[in-house]
């Protein structure tokens, strides 16, 4: 979209007034659908079009002369209806046939930056460049969202890509009813924009002046005044061109909202502030001061719930404002990695999570990206459920503290609030999608972590007794040699090294945990061994490990070794099972311990944990990190004989 620069430099209003007239009645209905299409709001769009047109005269000497005008007004068009969107407005019409409907809602459930490409391409008939350029991403990552919204969209209605645009331009009879202003209303609501801007313009350079003391005087040193009439204050739309990121303080939750969502009595507000003092730190697992070190803004609020001083409840707002889209993903994948990882602070590069990932979840429908995650402290007695959306450039992350176990914590309450927050956010000029639909909670499967994602981490594992402080693992190992804390300690079992029934164990690995505070026995502890066999034998492994447990208390009845079996699962290529085991030493002592072997396919973990007395972990938390264990299993490669 550049000017022309081969026309007259100067052009007579009346040329300008006729150019304009032709571009309005021929772009209009246009540019209609394709604005009707992206928020399914009839009226929003039609207003937010006719906005557009309103600002292009005002712009017009300068729009005329672009090769494309109608790729300037476009964008202007879109941000007032994303704006002003309301949620699913064609739920609410009884006046739209299925059809159209459908249409709407499979649109409505894209992303917005997809949904924009989509309509770009199938609607506007721009060039891939140029839709790239008009979403504000590299033509790669704009290829491929077109790729998915398009795919995403077929789906929805059951259709071909090929049919897609007959499907988009059905929409035409509902747009076509409409009726518009004269041109020549649209020409006068311009001029006067114009001419309020000028007025504003001149006012600002006044105070400009005055504030800076250059203003002159008479011949007696006196100031002159401006002693006149009130000039009348004209209402104008914003002028056309790239939005201004802003992130007023109103689009923060409130109180009532926090009331509704979380019930209990006595919440209360603190502060609003933009967190550029004090540690910066006021998340859980918050590595740094920003998300985004180069945003345009940034607030944070707090509630609480509870004693001044003493509150059992509270919930963080942190909500950031990005330059780009681009920026705006970067932010929220590095938002949600702090709840999912618990990196080290910058500050303290050799620090350790001091919290558990209990469960991650996906929200559908919630702004353009949204995720759950519960934390539950290592060192006190708090669960933190946090929230993270992105919308357009917004980053917005709700966080709540309580003293209630993780598997009683409210998760359902923090994606109210979370949808609160991204429907305040989303219309903002720079807001992207709204909520679609009520918050969807969906379990998943955790964000990789570390150097070997297929292993545990720190992260995963659960407080054990007391005033042990965080735990601290040793960087993955190949195993060159076999380890006695690999398998059972009072039973015989195999062990992930050297051959099982003729095949080499692979691409075996292991690695230890202990606790960094207290004084405990060396032998406590957590060791993980993987290694990778054929499917079949992969599965065989696990039930000769089953069976050989099974058989332990028979095998020596002078060692007393007690098992009681946790959890047993198996289906398909997937198998976990987990035993509690006490074994009688001489001396009237004993070892207690957990085992735990999993199978993904083609991979196999083995987990052992060592007790003390006054570090013994829970039974269903050590089944809870075998389940996790599985989960990370998927990323491991498949077994390679080569």
């Amino acid at each position: 979209m550049t000017a022309d620069d081969s026309r007259p430099a100067y052009v007579s209003s009346a040329d300008l007034a006729d150019s304009f007239d032709a571009f309005y009645k021929d772009t209009r209905d246009r540019l209609l659908l394709q604005t009707f299409a992206l928020t399914g709001d009839l009226h929003v769009a039609r207003s937010a079009v006719r906005e557009a047109f309103v600002v292009a005269w005002h712009h017009w000497r300068k729009t005329s002369r672009l090769d494309e005008p109608e790729m300037s007004v476009r964008p202007a068009a879109w941000r007032q209806a994303l704006r002003r969107r309301s949620t699913r407005p064609w739920a609410r019409k009884k006046d739209l046939d299925e059809r159209t409907r459908k249409t709407l809602e499979a649109l409505g459930a894209l992303p917005v930056v997809q949904r924009k490409a989509l309509l770009l391409t199938q609607l506007a008939a721009v060039s891939m460049e140029e839709m790239a350029g008009e979403i504000g991403v590299p033509l790669e990552a704009a290829e491929r969202e077109l790729q998915l919204g398009a795919a995403q969209f077929a789906m929805q209605l059951q259709v071909p890509t090929s049919a897609i645009p007959l499907s988009l331009n059905a929409l035409y009879d509902v747009t076509r009813s409409v009726t518009w202003p004269r041109v020549t209303i649209i020409r006068r609501a311009g001029a006067a924009r114009r001419r309020a801007h000028t007025v504003v313009g001149a006012a600002a350079a006044v105070v400009a002046l005055v504030a800076g003391g250059a203003v002159a005087t008479d011949s007696t040193g006196a100031r002159p005044t401006l002693d006149r009439e009130d000039v009348p204050v004209v209402s104008a739309p914003p002028p056309a061109g790239p939005a201004v990121t802003a992130l007023p303080e109103t689009a923060l939750l409130s109180l009532q909202t926090v009331q509704e969502a979380l019930p209990g009595r006595g919440w209360r507000q603190g502060g609003t502030r933009d967190n550029s003092t004090g540690s910066g730190r006021v998340l859980p697992c918050q590595s740094d001061r920003y998300a985004d070190p180069r945003g345009t803004a940034a607030w944070v609020r707090t509630f609480h719930n509870g004693p001044r001083g003493r509150a059992s409840r509270s919930v963080v707002q942190f909500s950031e404002a990005s330059a780009a889209e681009r920026r705006a993903s970067r932010t929220y994948r590095r938002t949600l990695g702090w709840f999912t990882q618990c990196p080290p602070p910058e500050d303290q590069p050799s620090a350790v999570p001091e919290m558990q990932l209990v469960s991650t979840a996906d929200v559908a429908g919630v702004g353009d990206q949204a995720a759950l995650v519960v934390l539950r402290s290592i060192t006190r007695k708090q669960t933190y459920v946090v929230g993270v959306a992105r919308t357009g450039l917004f980053t917005t992350s709700t966080a709540l503290t309580t003293a209630l176990p993780a598997a009683r914590a409210n998760r359902d309450g923090v994606a109210r609030l979370l949808t609160e927050a991204v429907s305040r956010l989303c219309a903002l000029p720079d807001g992207g999608g709204c909520p679609t639909t009520e918050p969807r909670v969906a379990d998943r499967s955790p964000y990789p972590v570390g150097k070997v994602p297929w292993m545990l981490s720190e992260i995963d594992l659960p407080p054990v007794g007391r005033d042990h402080g965080p735990w601290i693992g040793t960087p993955a190992a190949e195993l060159t040699d076999d380890r006695a804390d690999s398998g059972a300690i009072g039973c015989d079992t195999v062990h992930l090294f050297g051959t099982f029934r003729g095949h080499a164990i692979e691409a075996n690995q292991f690695r230890t945990f202990l606790f960094r505070e207290g004084r405990l026995p060396p032998e406590v502890g957590l060791t993980q061994t993987v290694g990778a066999l054929p499917a079949r034998a992969a599965g065989r492994f696990v039930e000769r490990i089953r069976g050989q447990i099974a058989g332990c208390p028979d095998r020596d009845a002078s060692a007393g070794t007690e098992v009681e079996e946790l959890a047993r699962t198996g289906r398909g290529t997937t198998a976990l099972s987990a035993w509690r085991l006490t074994t009688a030493l001489p001396g009237d002592r004993s070892v207690e311990y957990h085992l735990a072997v999993v199978r993904r396919r083609s991979s196999v973990s083995l987990l052992v944990y060592v007790a003390a007395p006054r570090a013994r972990i829970a039974d269903n938390d050590f089944v809870a990190l075998a389940h996790r264990s599985l989960e990370r299993l998927a990323r491991m490669d498949p077994y390679d004989p080569s």
